[in-house]
């Protein structure tokens, strides 16, 4: 339809609508009456508001809008609601009747204009994939960003038609401006000229070609219009030959990055920044939004970013929201810091054409999830060929670091040719060679790998020092290096090179050499160096899961080393923030801490570590941090507070012993250890029902023990140490204790026969020799023997004693 006869159309179907007019409240509403008028178009529905005292306050949502006046106002609600339109719903009042809130789908495009008294709102539809707002159904999109899919609202772009046959007629160019615009890229129809009209001979300048039906100049401002082709007509007074068609060149579409970098960087910014210097409002956030996908393509994030944050703090439109999230996430794909489960690259699926789509998710999912960024990449790579150098560069490095990370050396293999093949990327630098080192090392080919390195370290810049780094640690793990010389070129280059990504793999080595040759307290210290320097930023974080592994060879030191318990204690006191911030979300570093610092008798700081554990964890591992905190707080002789761990930590009680039967098991246990160090042997043998094994035979004799039934201890003991296997020391002391506070002196004596040397070396010396019964001596005078032997005995309980009372 001419869109002229579309646009009286629309304007007398304004024209009939009803006027939803109430009788005002008091005269003063009555001096200044308010009229609302509602009308459905086949592009839009409209509310119009005529109010002779003053424009209304006009608050656009996602999904729905706000009209407020100053006074109260007699709103038709009934009416509104009862006239049918396809977008404007829900009409309600809100604050005494001063306003009127409205619903419209979400993600509809809003107009709001004012002519005088009158002050008019149109709603659009929402975008919808592979159409542009305001296009016919039959024009062509272009779907190489997102396909579409459920739940994602997709703004393409228009598809440039395939290009005429080449007019000899010469066509008024767009200007930079225009080809840079989103809302040109969105809006702008190239205009095919009709013949020219013949004129009559003018004796001055040719005049431009006269159009029938004229069309009517559409509202918005005449700069943001694509160009037009105007023929001259030759002075004659024969009609000219008709000229062919002649089509403007169509506007950069959003993700032709290679045509929004262009050729000279310098002329092209400051075409930006004078858009964005001269427009408002909406035309702003796309001048805004057009730099953004210029240092996108130029591989500039800071500035990118800085452009996005301009724009958002604008109240952009829902179209230009959801661009905004697309550049965003792009950018942090370019970063490596992109979160997979929060990216619309990742949670829209896209189709084969898609891509663009594919280039970012695989970039996206690279760093962390490279398994399914794989998927992606034989149509990433493909698609990489077509992009402006920088960030082609950035990209197949990022995706060539994820590779060598995974150990994926077909991929690294794809990555590193496709590097090679497009002009040589990273071979001036040392990028190149470091990666082919790495290839090689992969593929366990030792010293092809050490070649390639030795290449890339003859650069003194980021490629060459972290060769540096992977040779010497391919020279320690192939035996061509000991650790002193390690640490030697390993202080050198730390020292000779600050700031980089660099230093922290330095420095992760150098402390993994330093615990390796027993130099703890330095190890410590380059540790505590990589969160001093590094926790608070991006590239600390991966400083700090570098240091990982840093960590982990010091803890496994720590526990393979006796007497370490002051070196376990110093690194909590010193660096248990950066030991948090390294590890990971299952806190596996910090348990192996707690558990040293446990061992070494340092309880208090263990059940603080696990305490700060156990209230950030969630189910199954929450149960089991739990466990691990009872028992330290059994051994600290804290019962009480065992007890309320765990009953704090467990799970849902219902099927617990179906679905974790051991640790079902190892709960009931300590749970009967608690009751019975607090002295309640009823509610331990009610928590060891049903279960067998030494460990719970072993809590029923304590209970006894604890609660003074000597007889039925000396027999629980008694079962242990006839059991399987070599009896525990505690088990024959108590068994003896037991004994001899039964007064069954003749088990004493059985016991110190049978496993008086199970003692010896242990707490309990000398305590059966205590316990044995003296000889009688029948009246007759001591013998300087037996007064001998018992002063040995009681020496020898007394040293019991002393041993019990020491810390």
């Amino acid at each position: 339809m001419h869109p002229c006869r579309t646009l009286s159309i629309s304007l007398a179907l304004l024209s009939v609508t009803t006027a939803l007019t109430a009788p005002p409240a008091t005269a003063e509403e009555a001096s200044a009456p308010i009229t609302v008028q509602t009308g459905d178009h086949a592009d839009f529905s409209r509310l119009a508001l005529v109010n002779a005292q003053g424009a209304p306050a006009v608050d656009v949502g996602s999904c729905g809008g706000r009209v407020a006046f100053p006074q109260a106002v007699p709103w038709p609600l009934e009416a509104l609601n009862g006239t049918y339109s396809r977008r404007l719903t829900g009409f309600q009042t809100a604050e005494g009747g001063r306003s009127l809130t409205m619903d419209w789908p979400c993600g509809a495009r809003v107009t709001v204009r004012r002519e005088r008294r009158i002050t008019f709102i149109d709603v659009t539809d929402p975008p919808r994939p592979a159409r542009k707002p305001g296009a016919p159904a039959s024009a062509p999109a272009d779907t190489t960003l997102l396909a579409e899919a459920p739940g994602a609202s997709v703004f393409p772009m228009i598809a440039p038609p395939p290009a005429p046959e080449p007019a000899p007629a010469p066509a008024a160019p767009v200007s930079l401006a225009e080809r840079l615009s989103p809302v040109a890229s969105a809006q702008a129809q190239p205009v095919v000229q009709p013949p020219p009209v013949v004129q009559g001979p003018p004796p001055a300048a040719p005049q431009p070609v006269a159009k029938a039906p004229p069309p009517a100049p559409p509202p918005a401002p005449p700069k943001s219009e694509p160009a037009k082709t105007v023929a001259a007509v030759p002075p004659s007074p024969l009609p000219p030959a008709p000229a062919p068609a002649v089509q403007a060149a169509p506007p950069i579409r959003a993700f032709d990055l290679d045509a929004w970098a262009g050729d000279d960087y310098p002329a092209r910014k400051q075409h930006l920044e004078q858009r964005i210097a001269e427009s408002q409002g909406r035309a702003r956030v796309d001048a805004l939004l057009a730099m953004a996908r210029f240092t996108l393509a130029r591989a500039l994030p800071e500035e990118g970013r800085a452009a996005l944050d301009a724009a958002e703090s604008l109240t952009p439109g829902p179209d230009q929201r959801y661009e905004l999230r697309l550049l965003r996430d792009a950018f942090r794909a370019l970063d490596g810091t992109a979160d997979p489960d929060d990216s619309q690259f990742v949670r829209a699926q896209p189709s084969p054409a898609a891509a663009d789509h594919h280039v970012w998710r695989s970039a996206t999912l690279a760093p962390s999830r490279w398994t399914a960024a794989k998927s992606s990449l034989p149509i990433a790579l493909k698609r990489l060929l077509s992009y402006p150098a920088d960030l082609r560069g950035r990209l197949l490095t990022l995706l060539a670091e994820s590779a060598g990370e995974a150990a994926d050396g077909p991929s690294l293999n794809l990555i590193v040719l496709e590097m090679i093949t497009l002009d040589g990327i990273g071979s001036t630098d040392g990028r190149l060679d470091f990666f082919r080192g790495r290839l090689a090392e992969l593929h366990n080919e030792t010293a092809e790998a050490l070649a390639h390195y030795k290449r890339a370290a003859a650069l003194p810049n980021l490629y060459g020092h972290r060769a540096q780094v992977r040779s010497i640690e391919l020279r320690l793990a192939s035996g061509a290096l000991d650790d002193p010389g390690a640490i030697a070129e390993l202080e050198s280059l730390r020292y000779a090179w600050r700031g980089g990504d660099v230093e922290t793999d330095a420095l992760a080595a150098l402390g993994a050499a330093y615990t390796r040759a027993g130099r703890i307290d330095a190890a410590l210290d380059i540790f505590g160096l990589l969160g001093r320097r590094f926790g608070a930023t991006a590239r600390g974080r991966a400083a700090l899961t570098t240091g990982r592994g840093l960590l982990d060879a010091v803890i496994g030191h720590l526990e393979t080393t006796p007497g370490s318990a002051l070196d376990a204690l110093s690194l909590q006191v010193r660096y248990g923030r950066t030991v948090m911030l390294t590890d990971d979300d299952t806190g596996t570093q910090q348990r192996r801490l707690a558990r040293l610092l446990a061992r070494g008798g340092f309880t208090l700081e263990a059940a603080r570590l696990l305490h700060g554990l156990a209230e950030t964890a969630r189910g199954a591992q929450r149960a089991d941090i739990g466990l691990e905190l009872a028992r330290v707080l059994l051994d600290a002789g804290r019962g009480t507070e065992a007890l309320a761990v765990l009953d704090h930590t467990a799970g849902p009680a219902a099927d617990a012993q179906a679905t974790a039967p051991e640790t079902a098991r190892r709960r009931a246990l300590l749970r009967a250890e608690a009751f019975a160090a607090e002295g309640e042997a009823m509610r331990a043998f009610d928590a060891l029902r049903g279960l067998t094994g030494p460990e719970a035979a072993r809590i029923r004799a304590d209970s006894l023990f604890r609660a003074g039934e000597w007889p039925a201890a000396r027999a629980a003991y008694a079962e242990l140490l006839d059991g399987p296997g070599a009896p525990l020391p505690d088990d024959v002391a108590f068994h003896a204790l037991a004994a001899f506070r039964a007064g069954d002196d003749a088990a004493v004596t059985a016991t110190a026969e049978r496993h008086g040397k199970a003692l010896a070396g242990t707490r309990w010396a000398g305590l059966l020799d205590a316990l044995a019964v003296p000889p009688d001596p029948a009246g007759k005078p001591l013998s300087s023997a037996t007064v001998g032997g018992q002063l040995a005995a009681a020496d020898a309980l007394a040293g019991v004693l002393r041993r019990w009372k020491a810390p």
